[in-house]
């Protein structure tokens, strides 16, 4: 069978070669027919958007450029209808979004599109700069991708960077300088409200209170170094800071040279309010070289290079936020002296340090970011040999590399020891405020690739034709120094692909495409696999029945099939096809137990029968333009299964195997859906408007699921892979009667009234306990819908643009500690809406508790609200001065904007950001920024 298959994939290879055999014998007196339509890219190519069969979103340059932000990945929400964009949090100089490209693809796990750029993989779009970019296309269906190789199966995020043009060049000018301020901040209790509540808390587990009434006076109309109320959000953030940016172009070219040239320079500041505050800084450069030899070489040079700073204090963000959302008012005073001492710090027992010195004494940290991107192409026109052949070659070197050094010192605080007698104090620490400075972070990654590819392109009567055969080879290499020097395993990939796209009358379009797909991370059997799809277009508006159709001046239907293989390194580890055995523990033998003997067992069994993972995608699609052409509209409808997705086959094979289980092909998932956009383009004498939107819809379902279930309430398999799994809740148990009554007990604590009804759903026993056996799916947390809003107006140089995005059907679990107040930690004013005995009916959360765990604080329908927002993205106010004025200026176009980022959001969860409800308490928050600049044009 194996022999037969290898055939197979011959006979295959044979017969594309011999269609390019039979194209060559074609007449030389053949012409070409011009096709006037949109220009698409797509992968190592350019088609008419006539020619085009399969599903592609295309984002161009300029549409970025109305945002203030300057990371590519954040802006990109919104702008396209198959991708989906969630930002994370606002810290300087990082970009903390997650993409997917139509869903969830795989249920969620390893999902992320493969990001191109200019060619080549293995890039991140984090080190491109947005003045940079002349398109994004976003590659949805399996014969867009296909020539990607065995990475793209998610979809692929497609940058090509701009270049120069046959013309006079131009100089452009661009400044922009904004202030940005939290979009929401989690509240928290002052003292005397948290030692009241935690009081209750106490009250509620049958313990004593600690805190007197005396001690809650003096924090609410005393506060000391003994009674401290210190709210730390207020005192360590800055209600604002500010960023700007500046950049500048060079463009142009003749026949014989085109160049870019782009020169960027960032600068922001953080939000800490003492101590030394963050500054980021980042530079850029890029410069695109096109050089024509002669009629049958041109060659091709980029270079870009990007230098990223921070500097900071000696805590991480995320250690600083942390600390500001779980250090309790009363914890500790900031300074242990009379007011306007600054030299002793105050301590607390539980945090044992102080935020203040953290800040300002515990040294600091400057990290540098390096990038460099390397490509160097030749493009042969082989007319002379064969009219429509050409060739291409190009290499790249890009190389990225972290430094972070610093100096940690070391600072003192003081405690207390009687809170009669205030110079009764001990000294917590050493002052120690000189040090060595040391290096504590260096990683690097180089990127290898070569391409190689033929292209032929031939017109004949109604026959258009074109072949593309490409080969890639991809290297990436990751080292650490910092410990001594670490590699890890070198992440190689190689892809043959083959695009054959065939026209007849500018009306009938057919696809095929296949590659033949290398992978080092199974046995030498398994490490090739042959894939393939194809498509078809229908151009209806070019039919006799349409070409004088008032309402349709563009029609065309479309449809794709294809299969293709995975192996993304996160998801296939290397080496899994091995068996390991490791050390384990030592005993003596000998005389008088002298000898030591080790043990060894086994560490993972090996699965030489691992191989791809398979993506079985179909796209139907339409596009049309109506109307005058003033309505422009998409609509595809996909329809993905994955097969042979690996897990470890925990419960495939039999438990006298033993518990070390190896990984197998088993998992499979659908996703299916609709992803479409529309845009209504129109005028009215001077003024030009136009609406647009994008909406995605999509569902993921596991349909096979490796998993053994005593209850089928609790099986994976036919449930959404996004699901929310936890216990039905049925409000608050209001009195003892009320618990009296459910008739049920708990193996997570004891029931109170104030606590969460849980519903026993497995009483087929009688046990009336409410256990693990008890979850079900209770909610989906990857939203159905996806969609976005745009606006733009102009009239007489006045510009406007907006842009929404939004999400529906999700949910969201609020579990974290700001809705979750027990044990020791921080409460927040959501604690203020607690059961109290008396008082259930109108709580809006359940009693709190002093312990770290409660029959109340786990996964249940009781903490699942609705996820669903929609946020004001961008807006930008833009006028172009005319002409006259631009002149004053030396000028060709002189223009002044305003602009705004989330602005606004509407959803249901009022007190936190609904994107991401850790923003402001694990990390930094995320931003509403204003923003004012010009760009002169020359």
């Amino acid at each position: 069978m194996v022999n037969k298959i290898k055939k197979m994939k011959y006979y295959i290879l044979l017969f594309l070669t011999a269609l390019i055999g039979s194209v060559s014998a074609q007449q030389k007196n053949d012409t070409l027919k011009v096709v006037n339509s949109k220009k698409v890219e797509l992968p190592f190519t350019k088609i008419d958007r006539n020619r085009l069969v399969g599903a592609v979103d295309i984002i161009e340059g300029d549409d970025l450029l109305h945002s203030s932000d300057y990371n590519v990945e954040s802006i990109l929400a919104g702008q396209a209808s198959g991708l989906v964009v969630y930002e994370g949090n606002g810290a300087p100089g990082l970009d903390n979004t997650w993409m997917k490209i139509r869903g969830l693809s795989r249920g969620g796990q390893d999902d992320f599109p493969l990001i191109v750029i200019d060619g080549i993989a293995n890039r991140a779009l984090s080190s491109i700069a947005i003045d940079e970019v002349e398109s994004i296309q976003i590659l949805k269906d399996a014969t867009a991708k296909m020539l990607y190789g065995s990475k793209a199966a998610n979809g692929v995020i497609m940058l090509t960077t701009k270049r120069g043009y046959n013309g006079k060049h131009k100089v452009s000018f661009y400044h922009e300088y904004g202030i940005k301020t939290p979009t929401r901040l989690p509240q928290y209790l002052n003292s005397a409200q948290y030692a009241t509540l935690y009081n209750q808390a106490r009250v509620n587990d049958g313990l004593e209170p600690i805190y007197s009434s005396d001690d809650i006076d003096n924090y609410a109309n005393n506060p000391s170094v003994i009674y401290p109320d210190v709210d730390f959000y207020d005192e360590f953030l800055k209600k604002s800071t500010s960023f700007q940016r500046f950049n500048a172009q060079l463009i142009g070219g003749d026949e014989k040279i085109q160049y870019f040239l782009n020169l960027g320079y960032i600068h922001e500041d953080g939000i800490e309010n003492k101590g030394r505050t963050q500054k980021f800084d980042r530079f850029n450069i890029r410069g695109n070289l096109d050089y024509t030899v002669n009629k049958t070489v041109s060659m091709f040079l980029d270079l870009a290079g990007r230098m990223d700073v921070w500097d900071r204090a000696n805590i991480s963000n995320s250690q600083f936020f942390s600390s500001l959302s779980s250090h309790r008012p009363n914890d500790y005073p900031l300074w242990a002296g009379e007011i306007g001492d600054t030299d002793n710090l105050g301590y607390s027992p539980r945090i044992n340090t102080n935020l203040v010195g953290e800040l300002a004494r515990s040294g600091y940290v400057n990290e540098k970011n390096y990038y460099a991107q390397t490509n160097l192409g030749i493009d042969f026109n082989l007319n002379t040999i064969l009219k429509g052949l050409s060739a291409k070659g190009y290499v790249t070197f890009d190389v990225f590399n972290n430094i972070s050094i610093g100096k940690p010192l070391e600072y003192s605080r003081i405690r207390f020891d009687d809170p009669n007698d205030l110079s009764i104090t001990t000294r917590i620490g050493t002052d120690r405020l000189d040090g060595d400075e040391s290096r504590r972070g260096d990683n690097s990654t180089q990127n290898l690739g070569l391409v190689m590819q033929v292209d032929y392109k031939r017109s004949w009567g109604n026959n258009d034709l074109l072949i593309n055969l490409v080969g890639i080879n991809q290297t990436l290499t990751r080292k650490a120094t910092l410990d001594g020097p670490t590699t890890q395993q070198d992440d190689k990939s190689v892809n043959i692909g083959t695009r054959v796209n065939y026209t007849f009358k500018n009306k009938y379009v057919l696809e095929g495409s296949s590659s033949y797909m290398g992978s080092d991370k199974f046995i030498s059997d398994n490490r090739w696999g042959l894939y393939g799809a194809g498509g078809f277009a229908w151009l209806v508006s070019n039919e006799n029945f349409l070409n004088d159709n008032k309402y349709i001046n563009y029609l065309k239907l479309k449809g794709s099939f294809g299969v293709m293989g995975y192996d993304r390194q996160g998801t296939f580890d290397y080496l899994l096809y091995r068996d390991f055995y490791q050390a384990s523990g030592a005993f003596s033998t000998g005389p008088q137990n002298s000898n030591t003997e080790y043990g060894w067992r086994p560490g993972q069994i090996g699965n030489p029968g691992l191989t791809f993972e398979e993506s079985k995608e179909i796209n139907v699609g339409i596009e049309a333009q109506l109307f005058n052409n003033k309505i422009d509209l998409e609509v595809n409808y996909f329809n993905e299964l994955r097969t042979s997705m690996p897990v470890v086959l925990r419960n495939a094979l039999p438990d006298y195997t033993g518990d070390l289980k190896p990984i197998g092909n088993f998992n499979e998932v659908s996703n299916k859906g609709i992803d479409a956009s529309i845009r209504y383009t129109d005028n009215i004498n001077n003024f030009n408007y136009s609406i647009g939107a994008n909406v995605l819809y999509s569902k993921s379902v596991n349909e096979v699921f490796d998993e053994l279930n005593e209850y089928t309430t609790q099986n994976r398999t036919g449930q959404v892979a996004d699901g929310i799994w936890g216990w039905q809740a049925d409000g608050l148990y209001q009195d003892v009667a009320d618990i009296a009554a459910h008739g049920v007990s708990s193996a997570f604590g004891d029931i109170i009234p104030g606590d969460v009804k849980l519903i026993d759903i497995t009483n087929d026993n009688n046990d009336n306990v409410i256990d693990q056996f008890d979850t079900k799916l209770i909610g989906n947390w990857f939203p159905r819908v996806n969609y976005s809003l745009n606006l733009n107006l102009e009239y007489k140089g006045i510009e406007l643009f907006l842009l929404g995005q939004g999400t529906a059907g999700s949910d969201i679990i609020r579990n974290g500690s700001y809705y979750w107040n027990t044990g020791e930690n921080k409460y927040s004013v959501f604690a203020l809406g607690s059961a109290t005995p008396g008082a259930v009916s109108n709580a809006t959360s359940p009693r709190l508790t002093s312990l770290n765990q409660s029959h109340s604080y786990r996964t249940s329908t009781y903490w699942l609200t609705n996820g669903d927002y929609f946020k004001l993205r961008t807006a930008e106010l833009a006028y172009n001065f005319n002409e006259r004025i631009s002149k004053k200026f030396g000028a060709t176009n002189f223009r002044l904007f305003l602009r705004g980022n989330d602005l606004f959001t509407i959803s249901k969860i009022k007190d936190l950001d609904p994107e991401s409800l850790s923003s402001g308490i694990a990390n930094y928050p995320g931003f509403r920024t204003l923003s004012l600049g010009l760009k002169l044009t020359y």
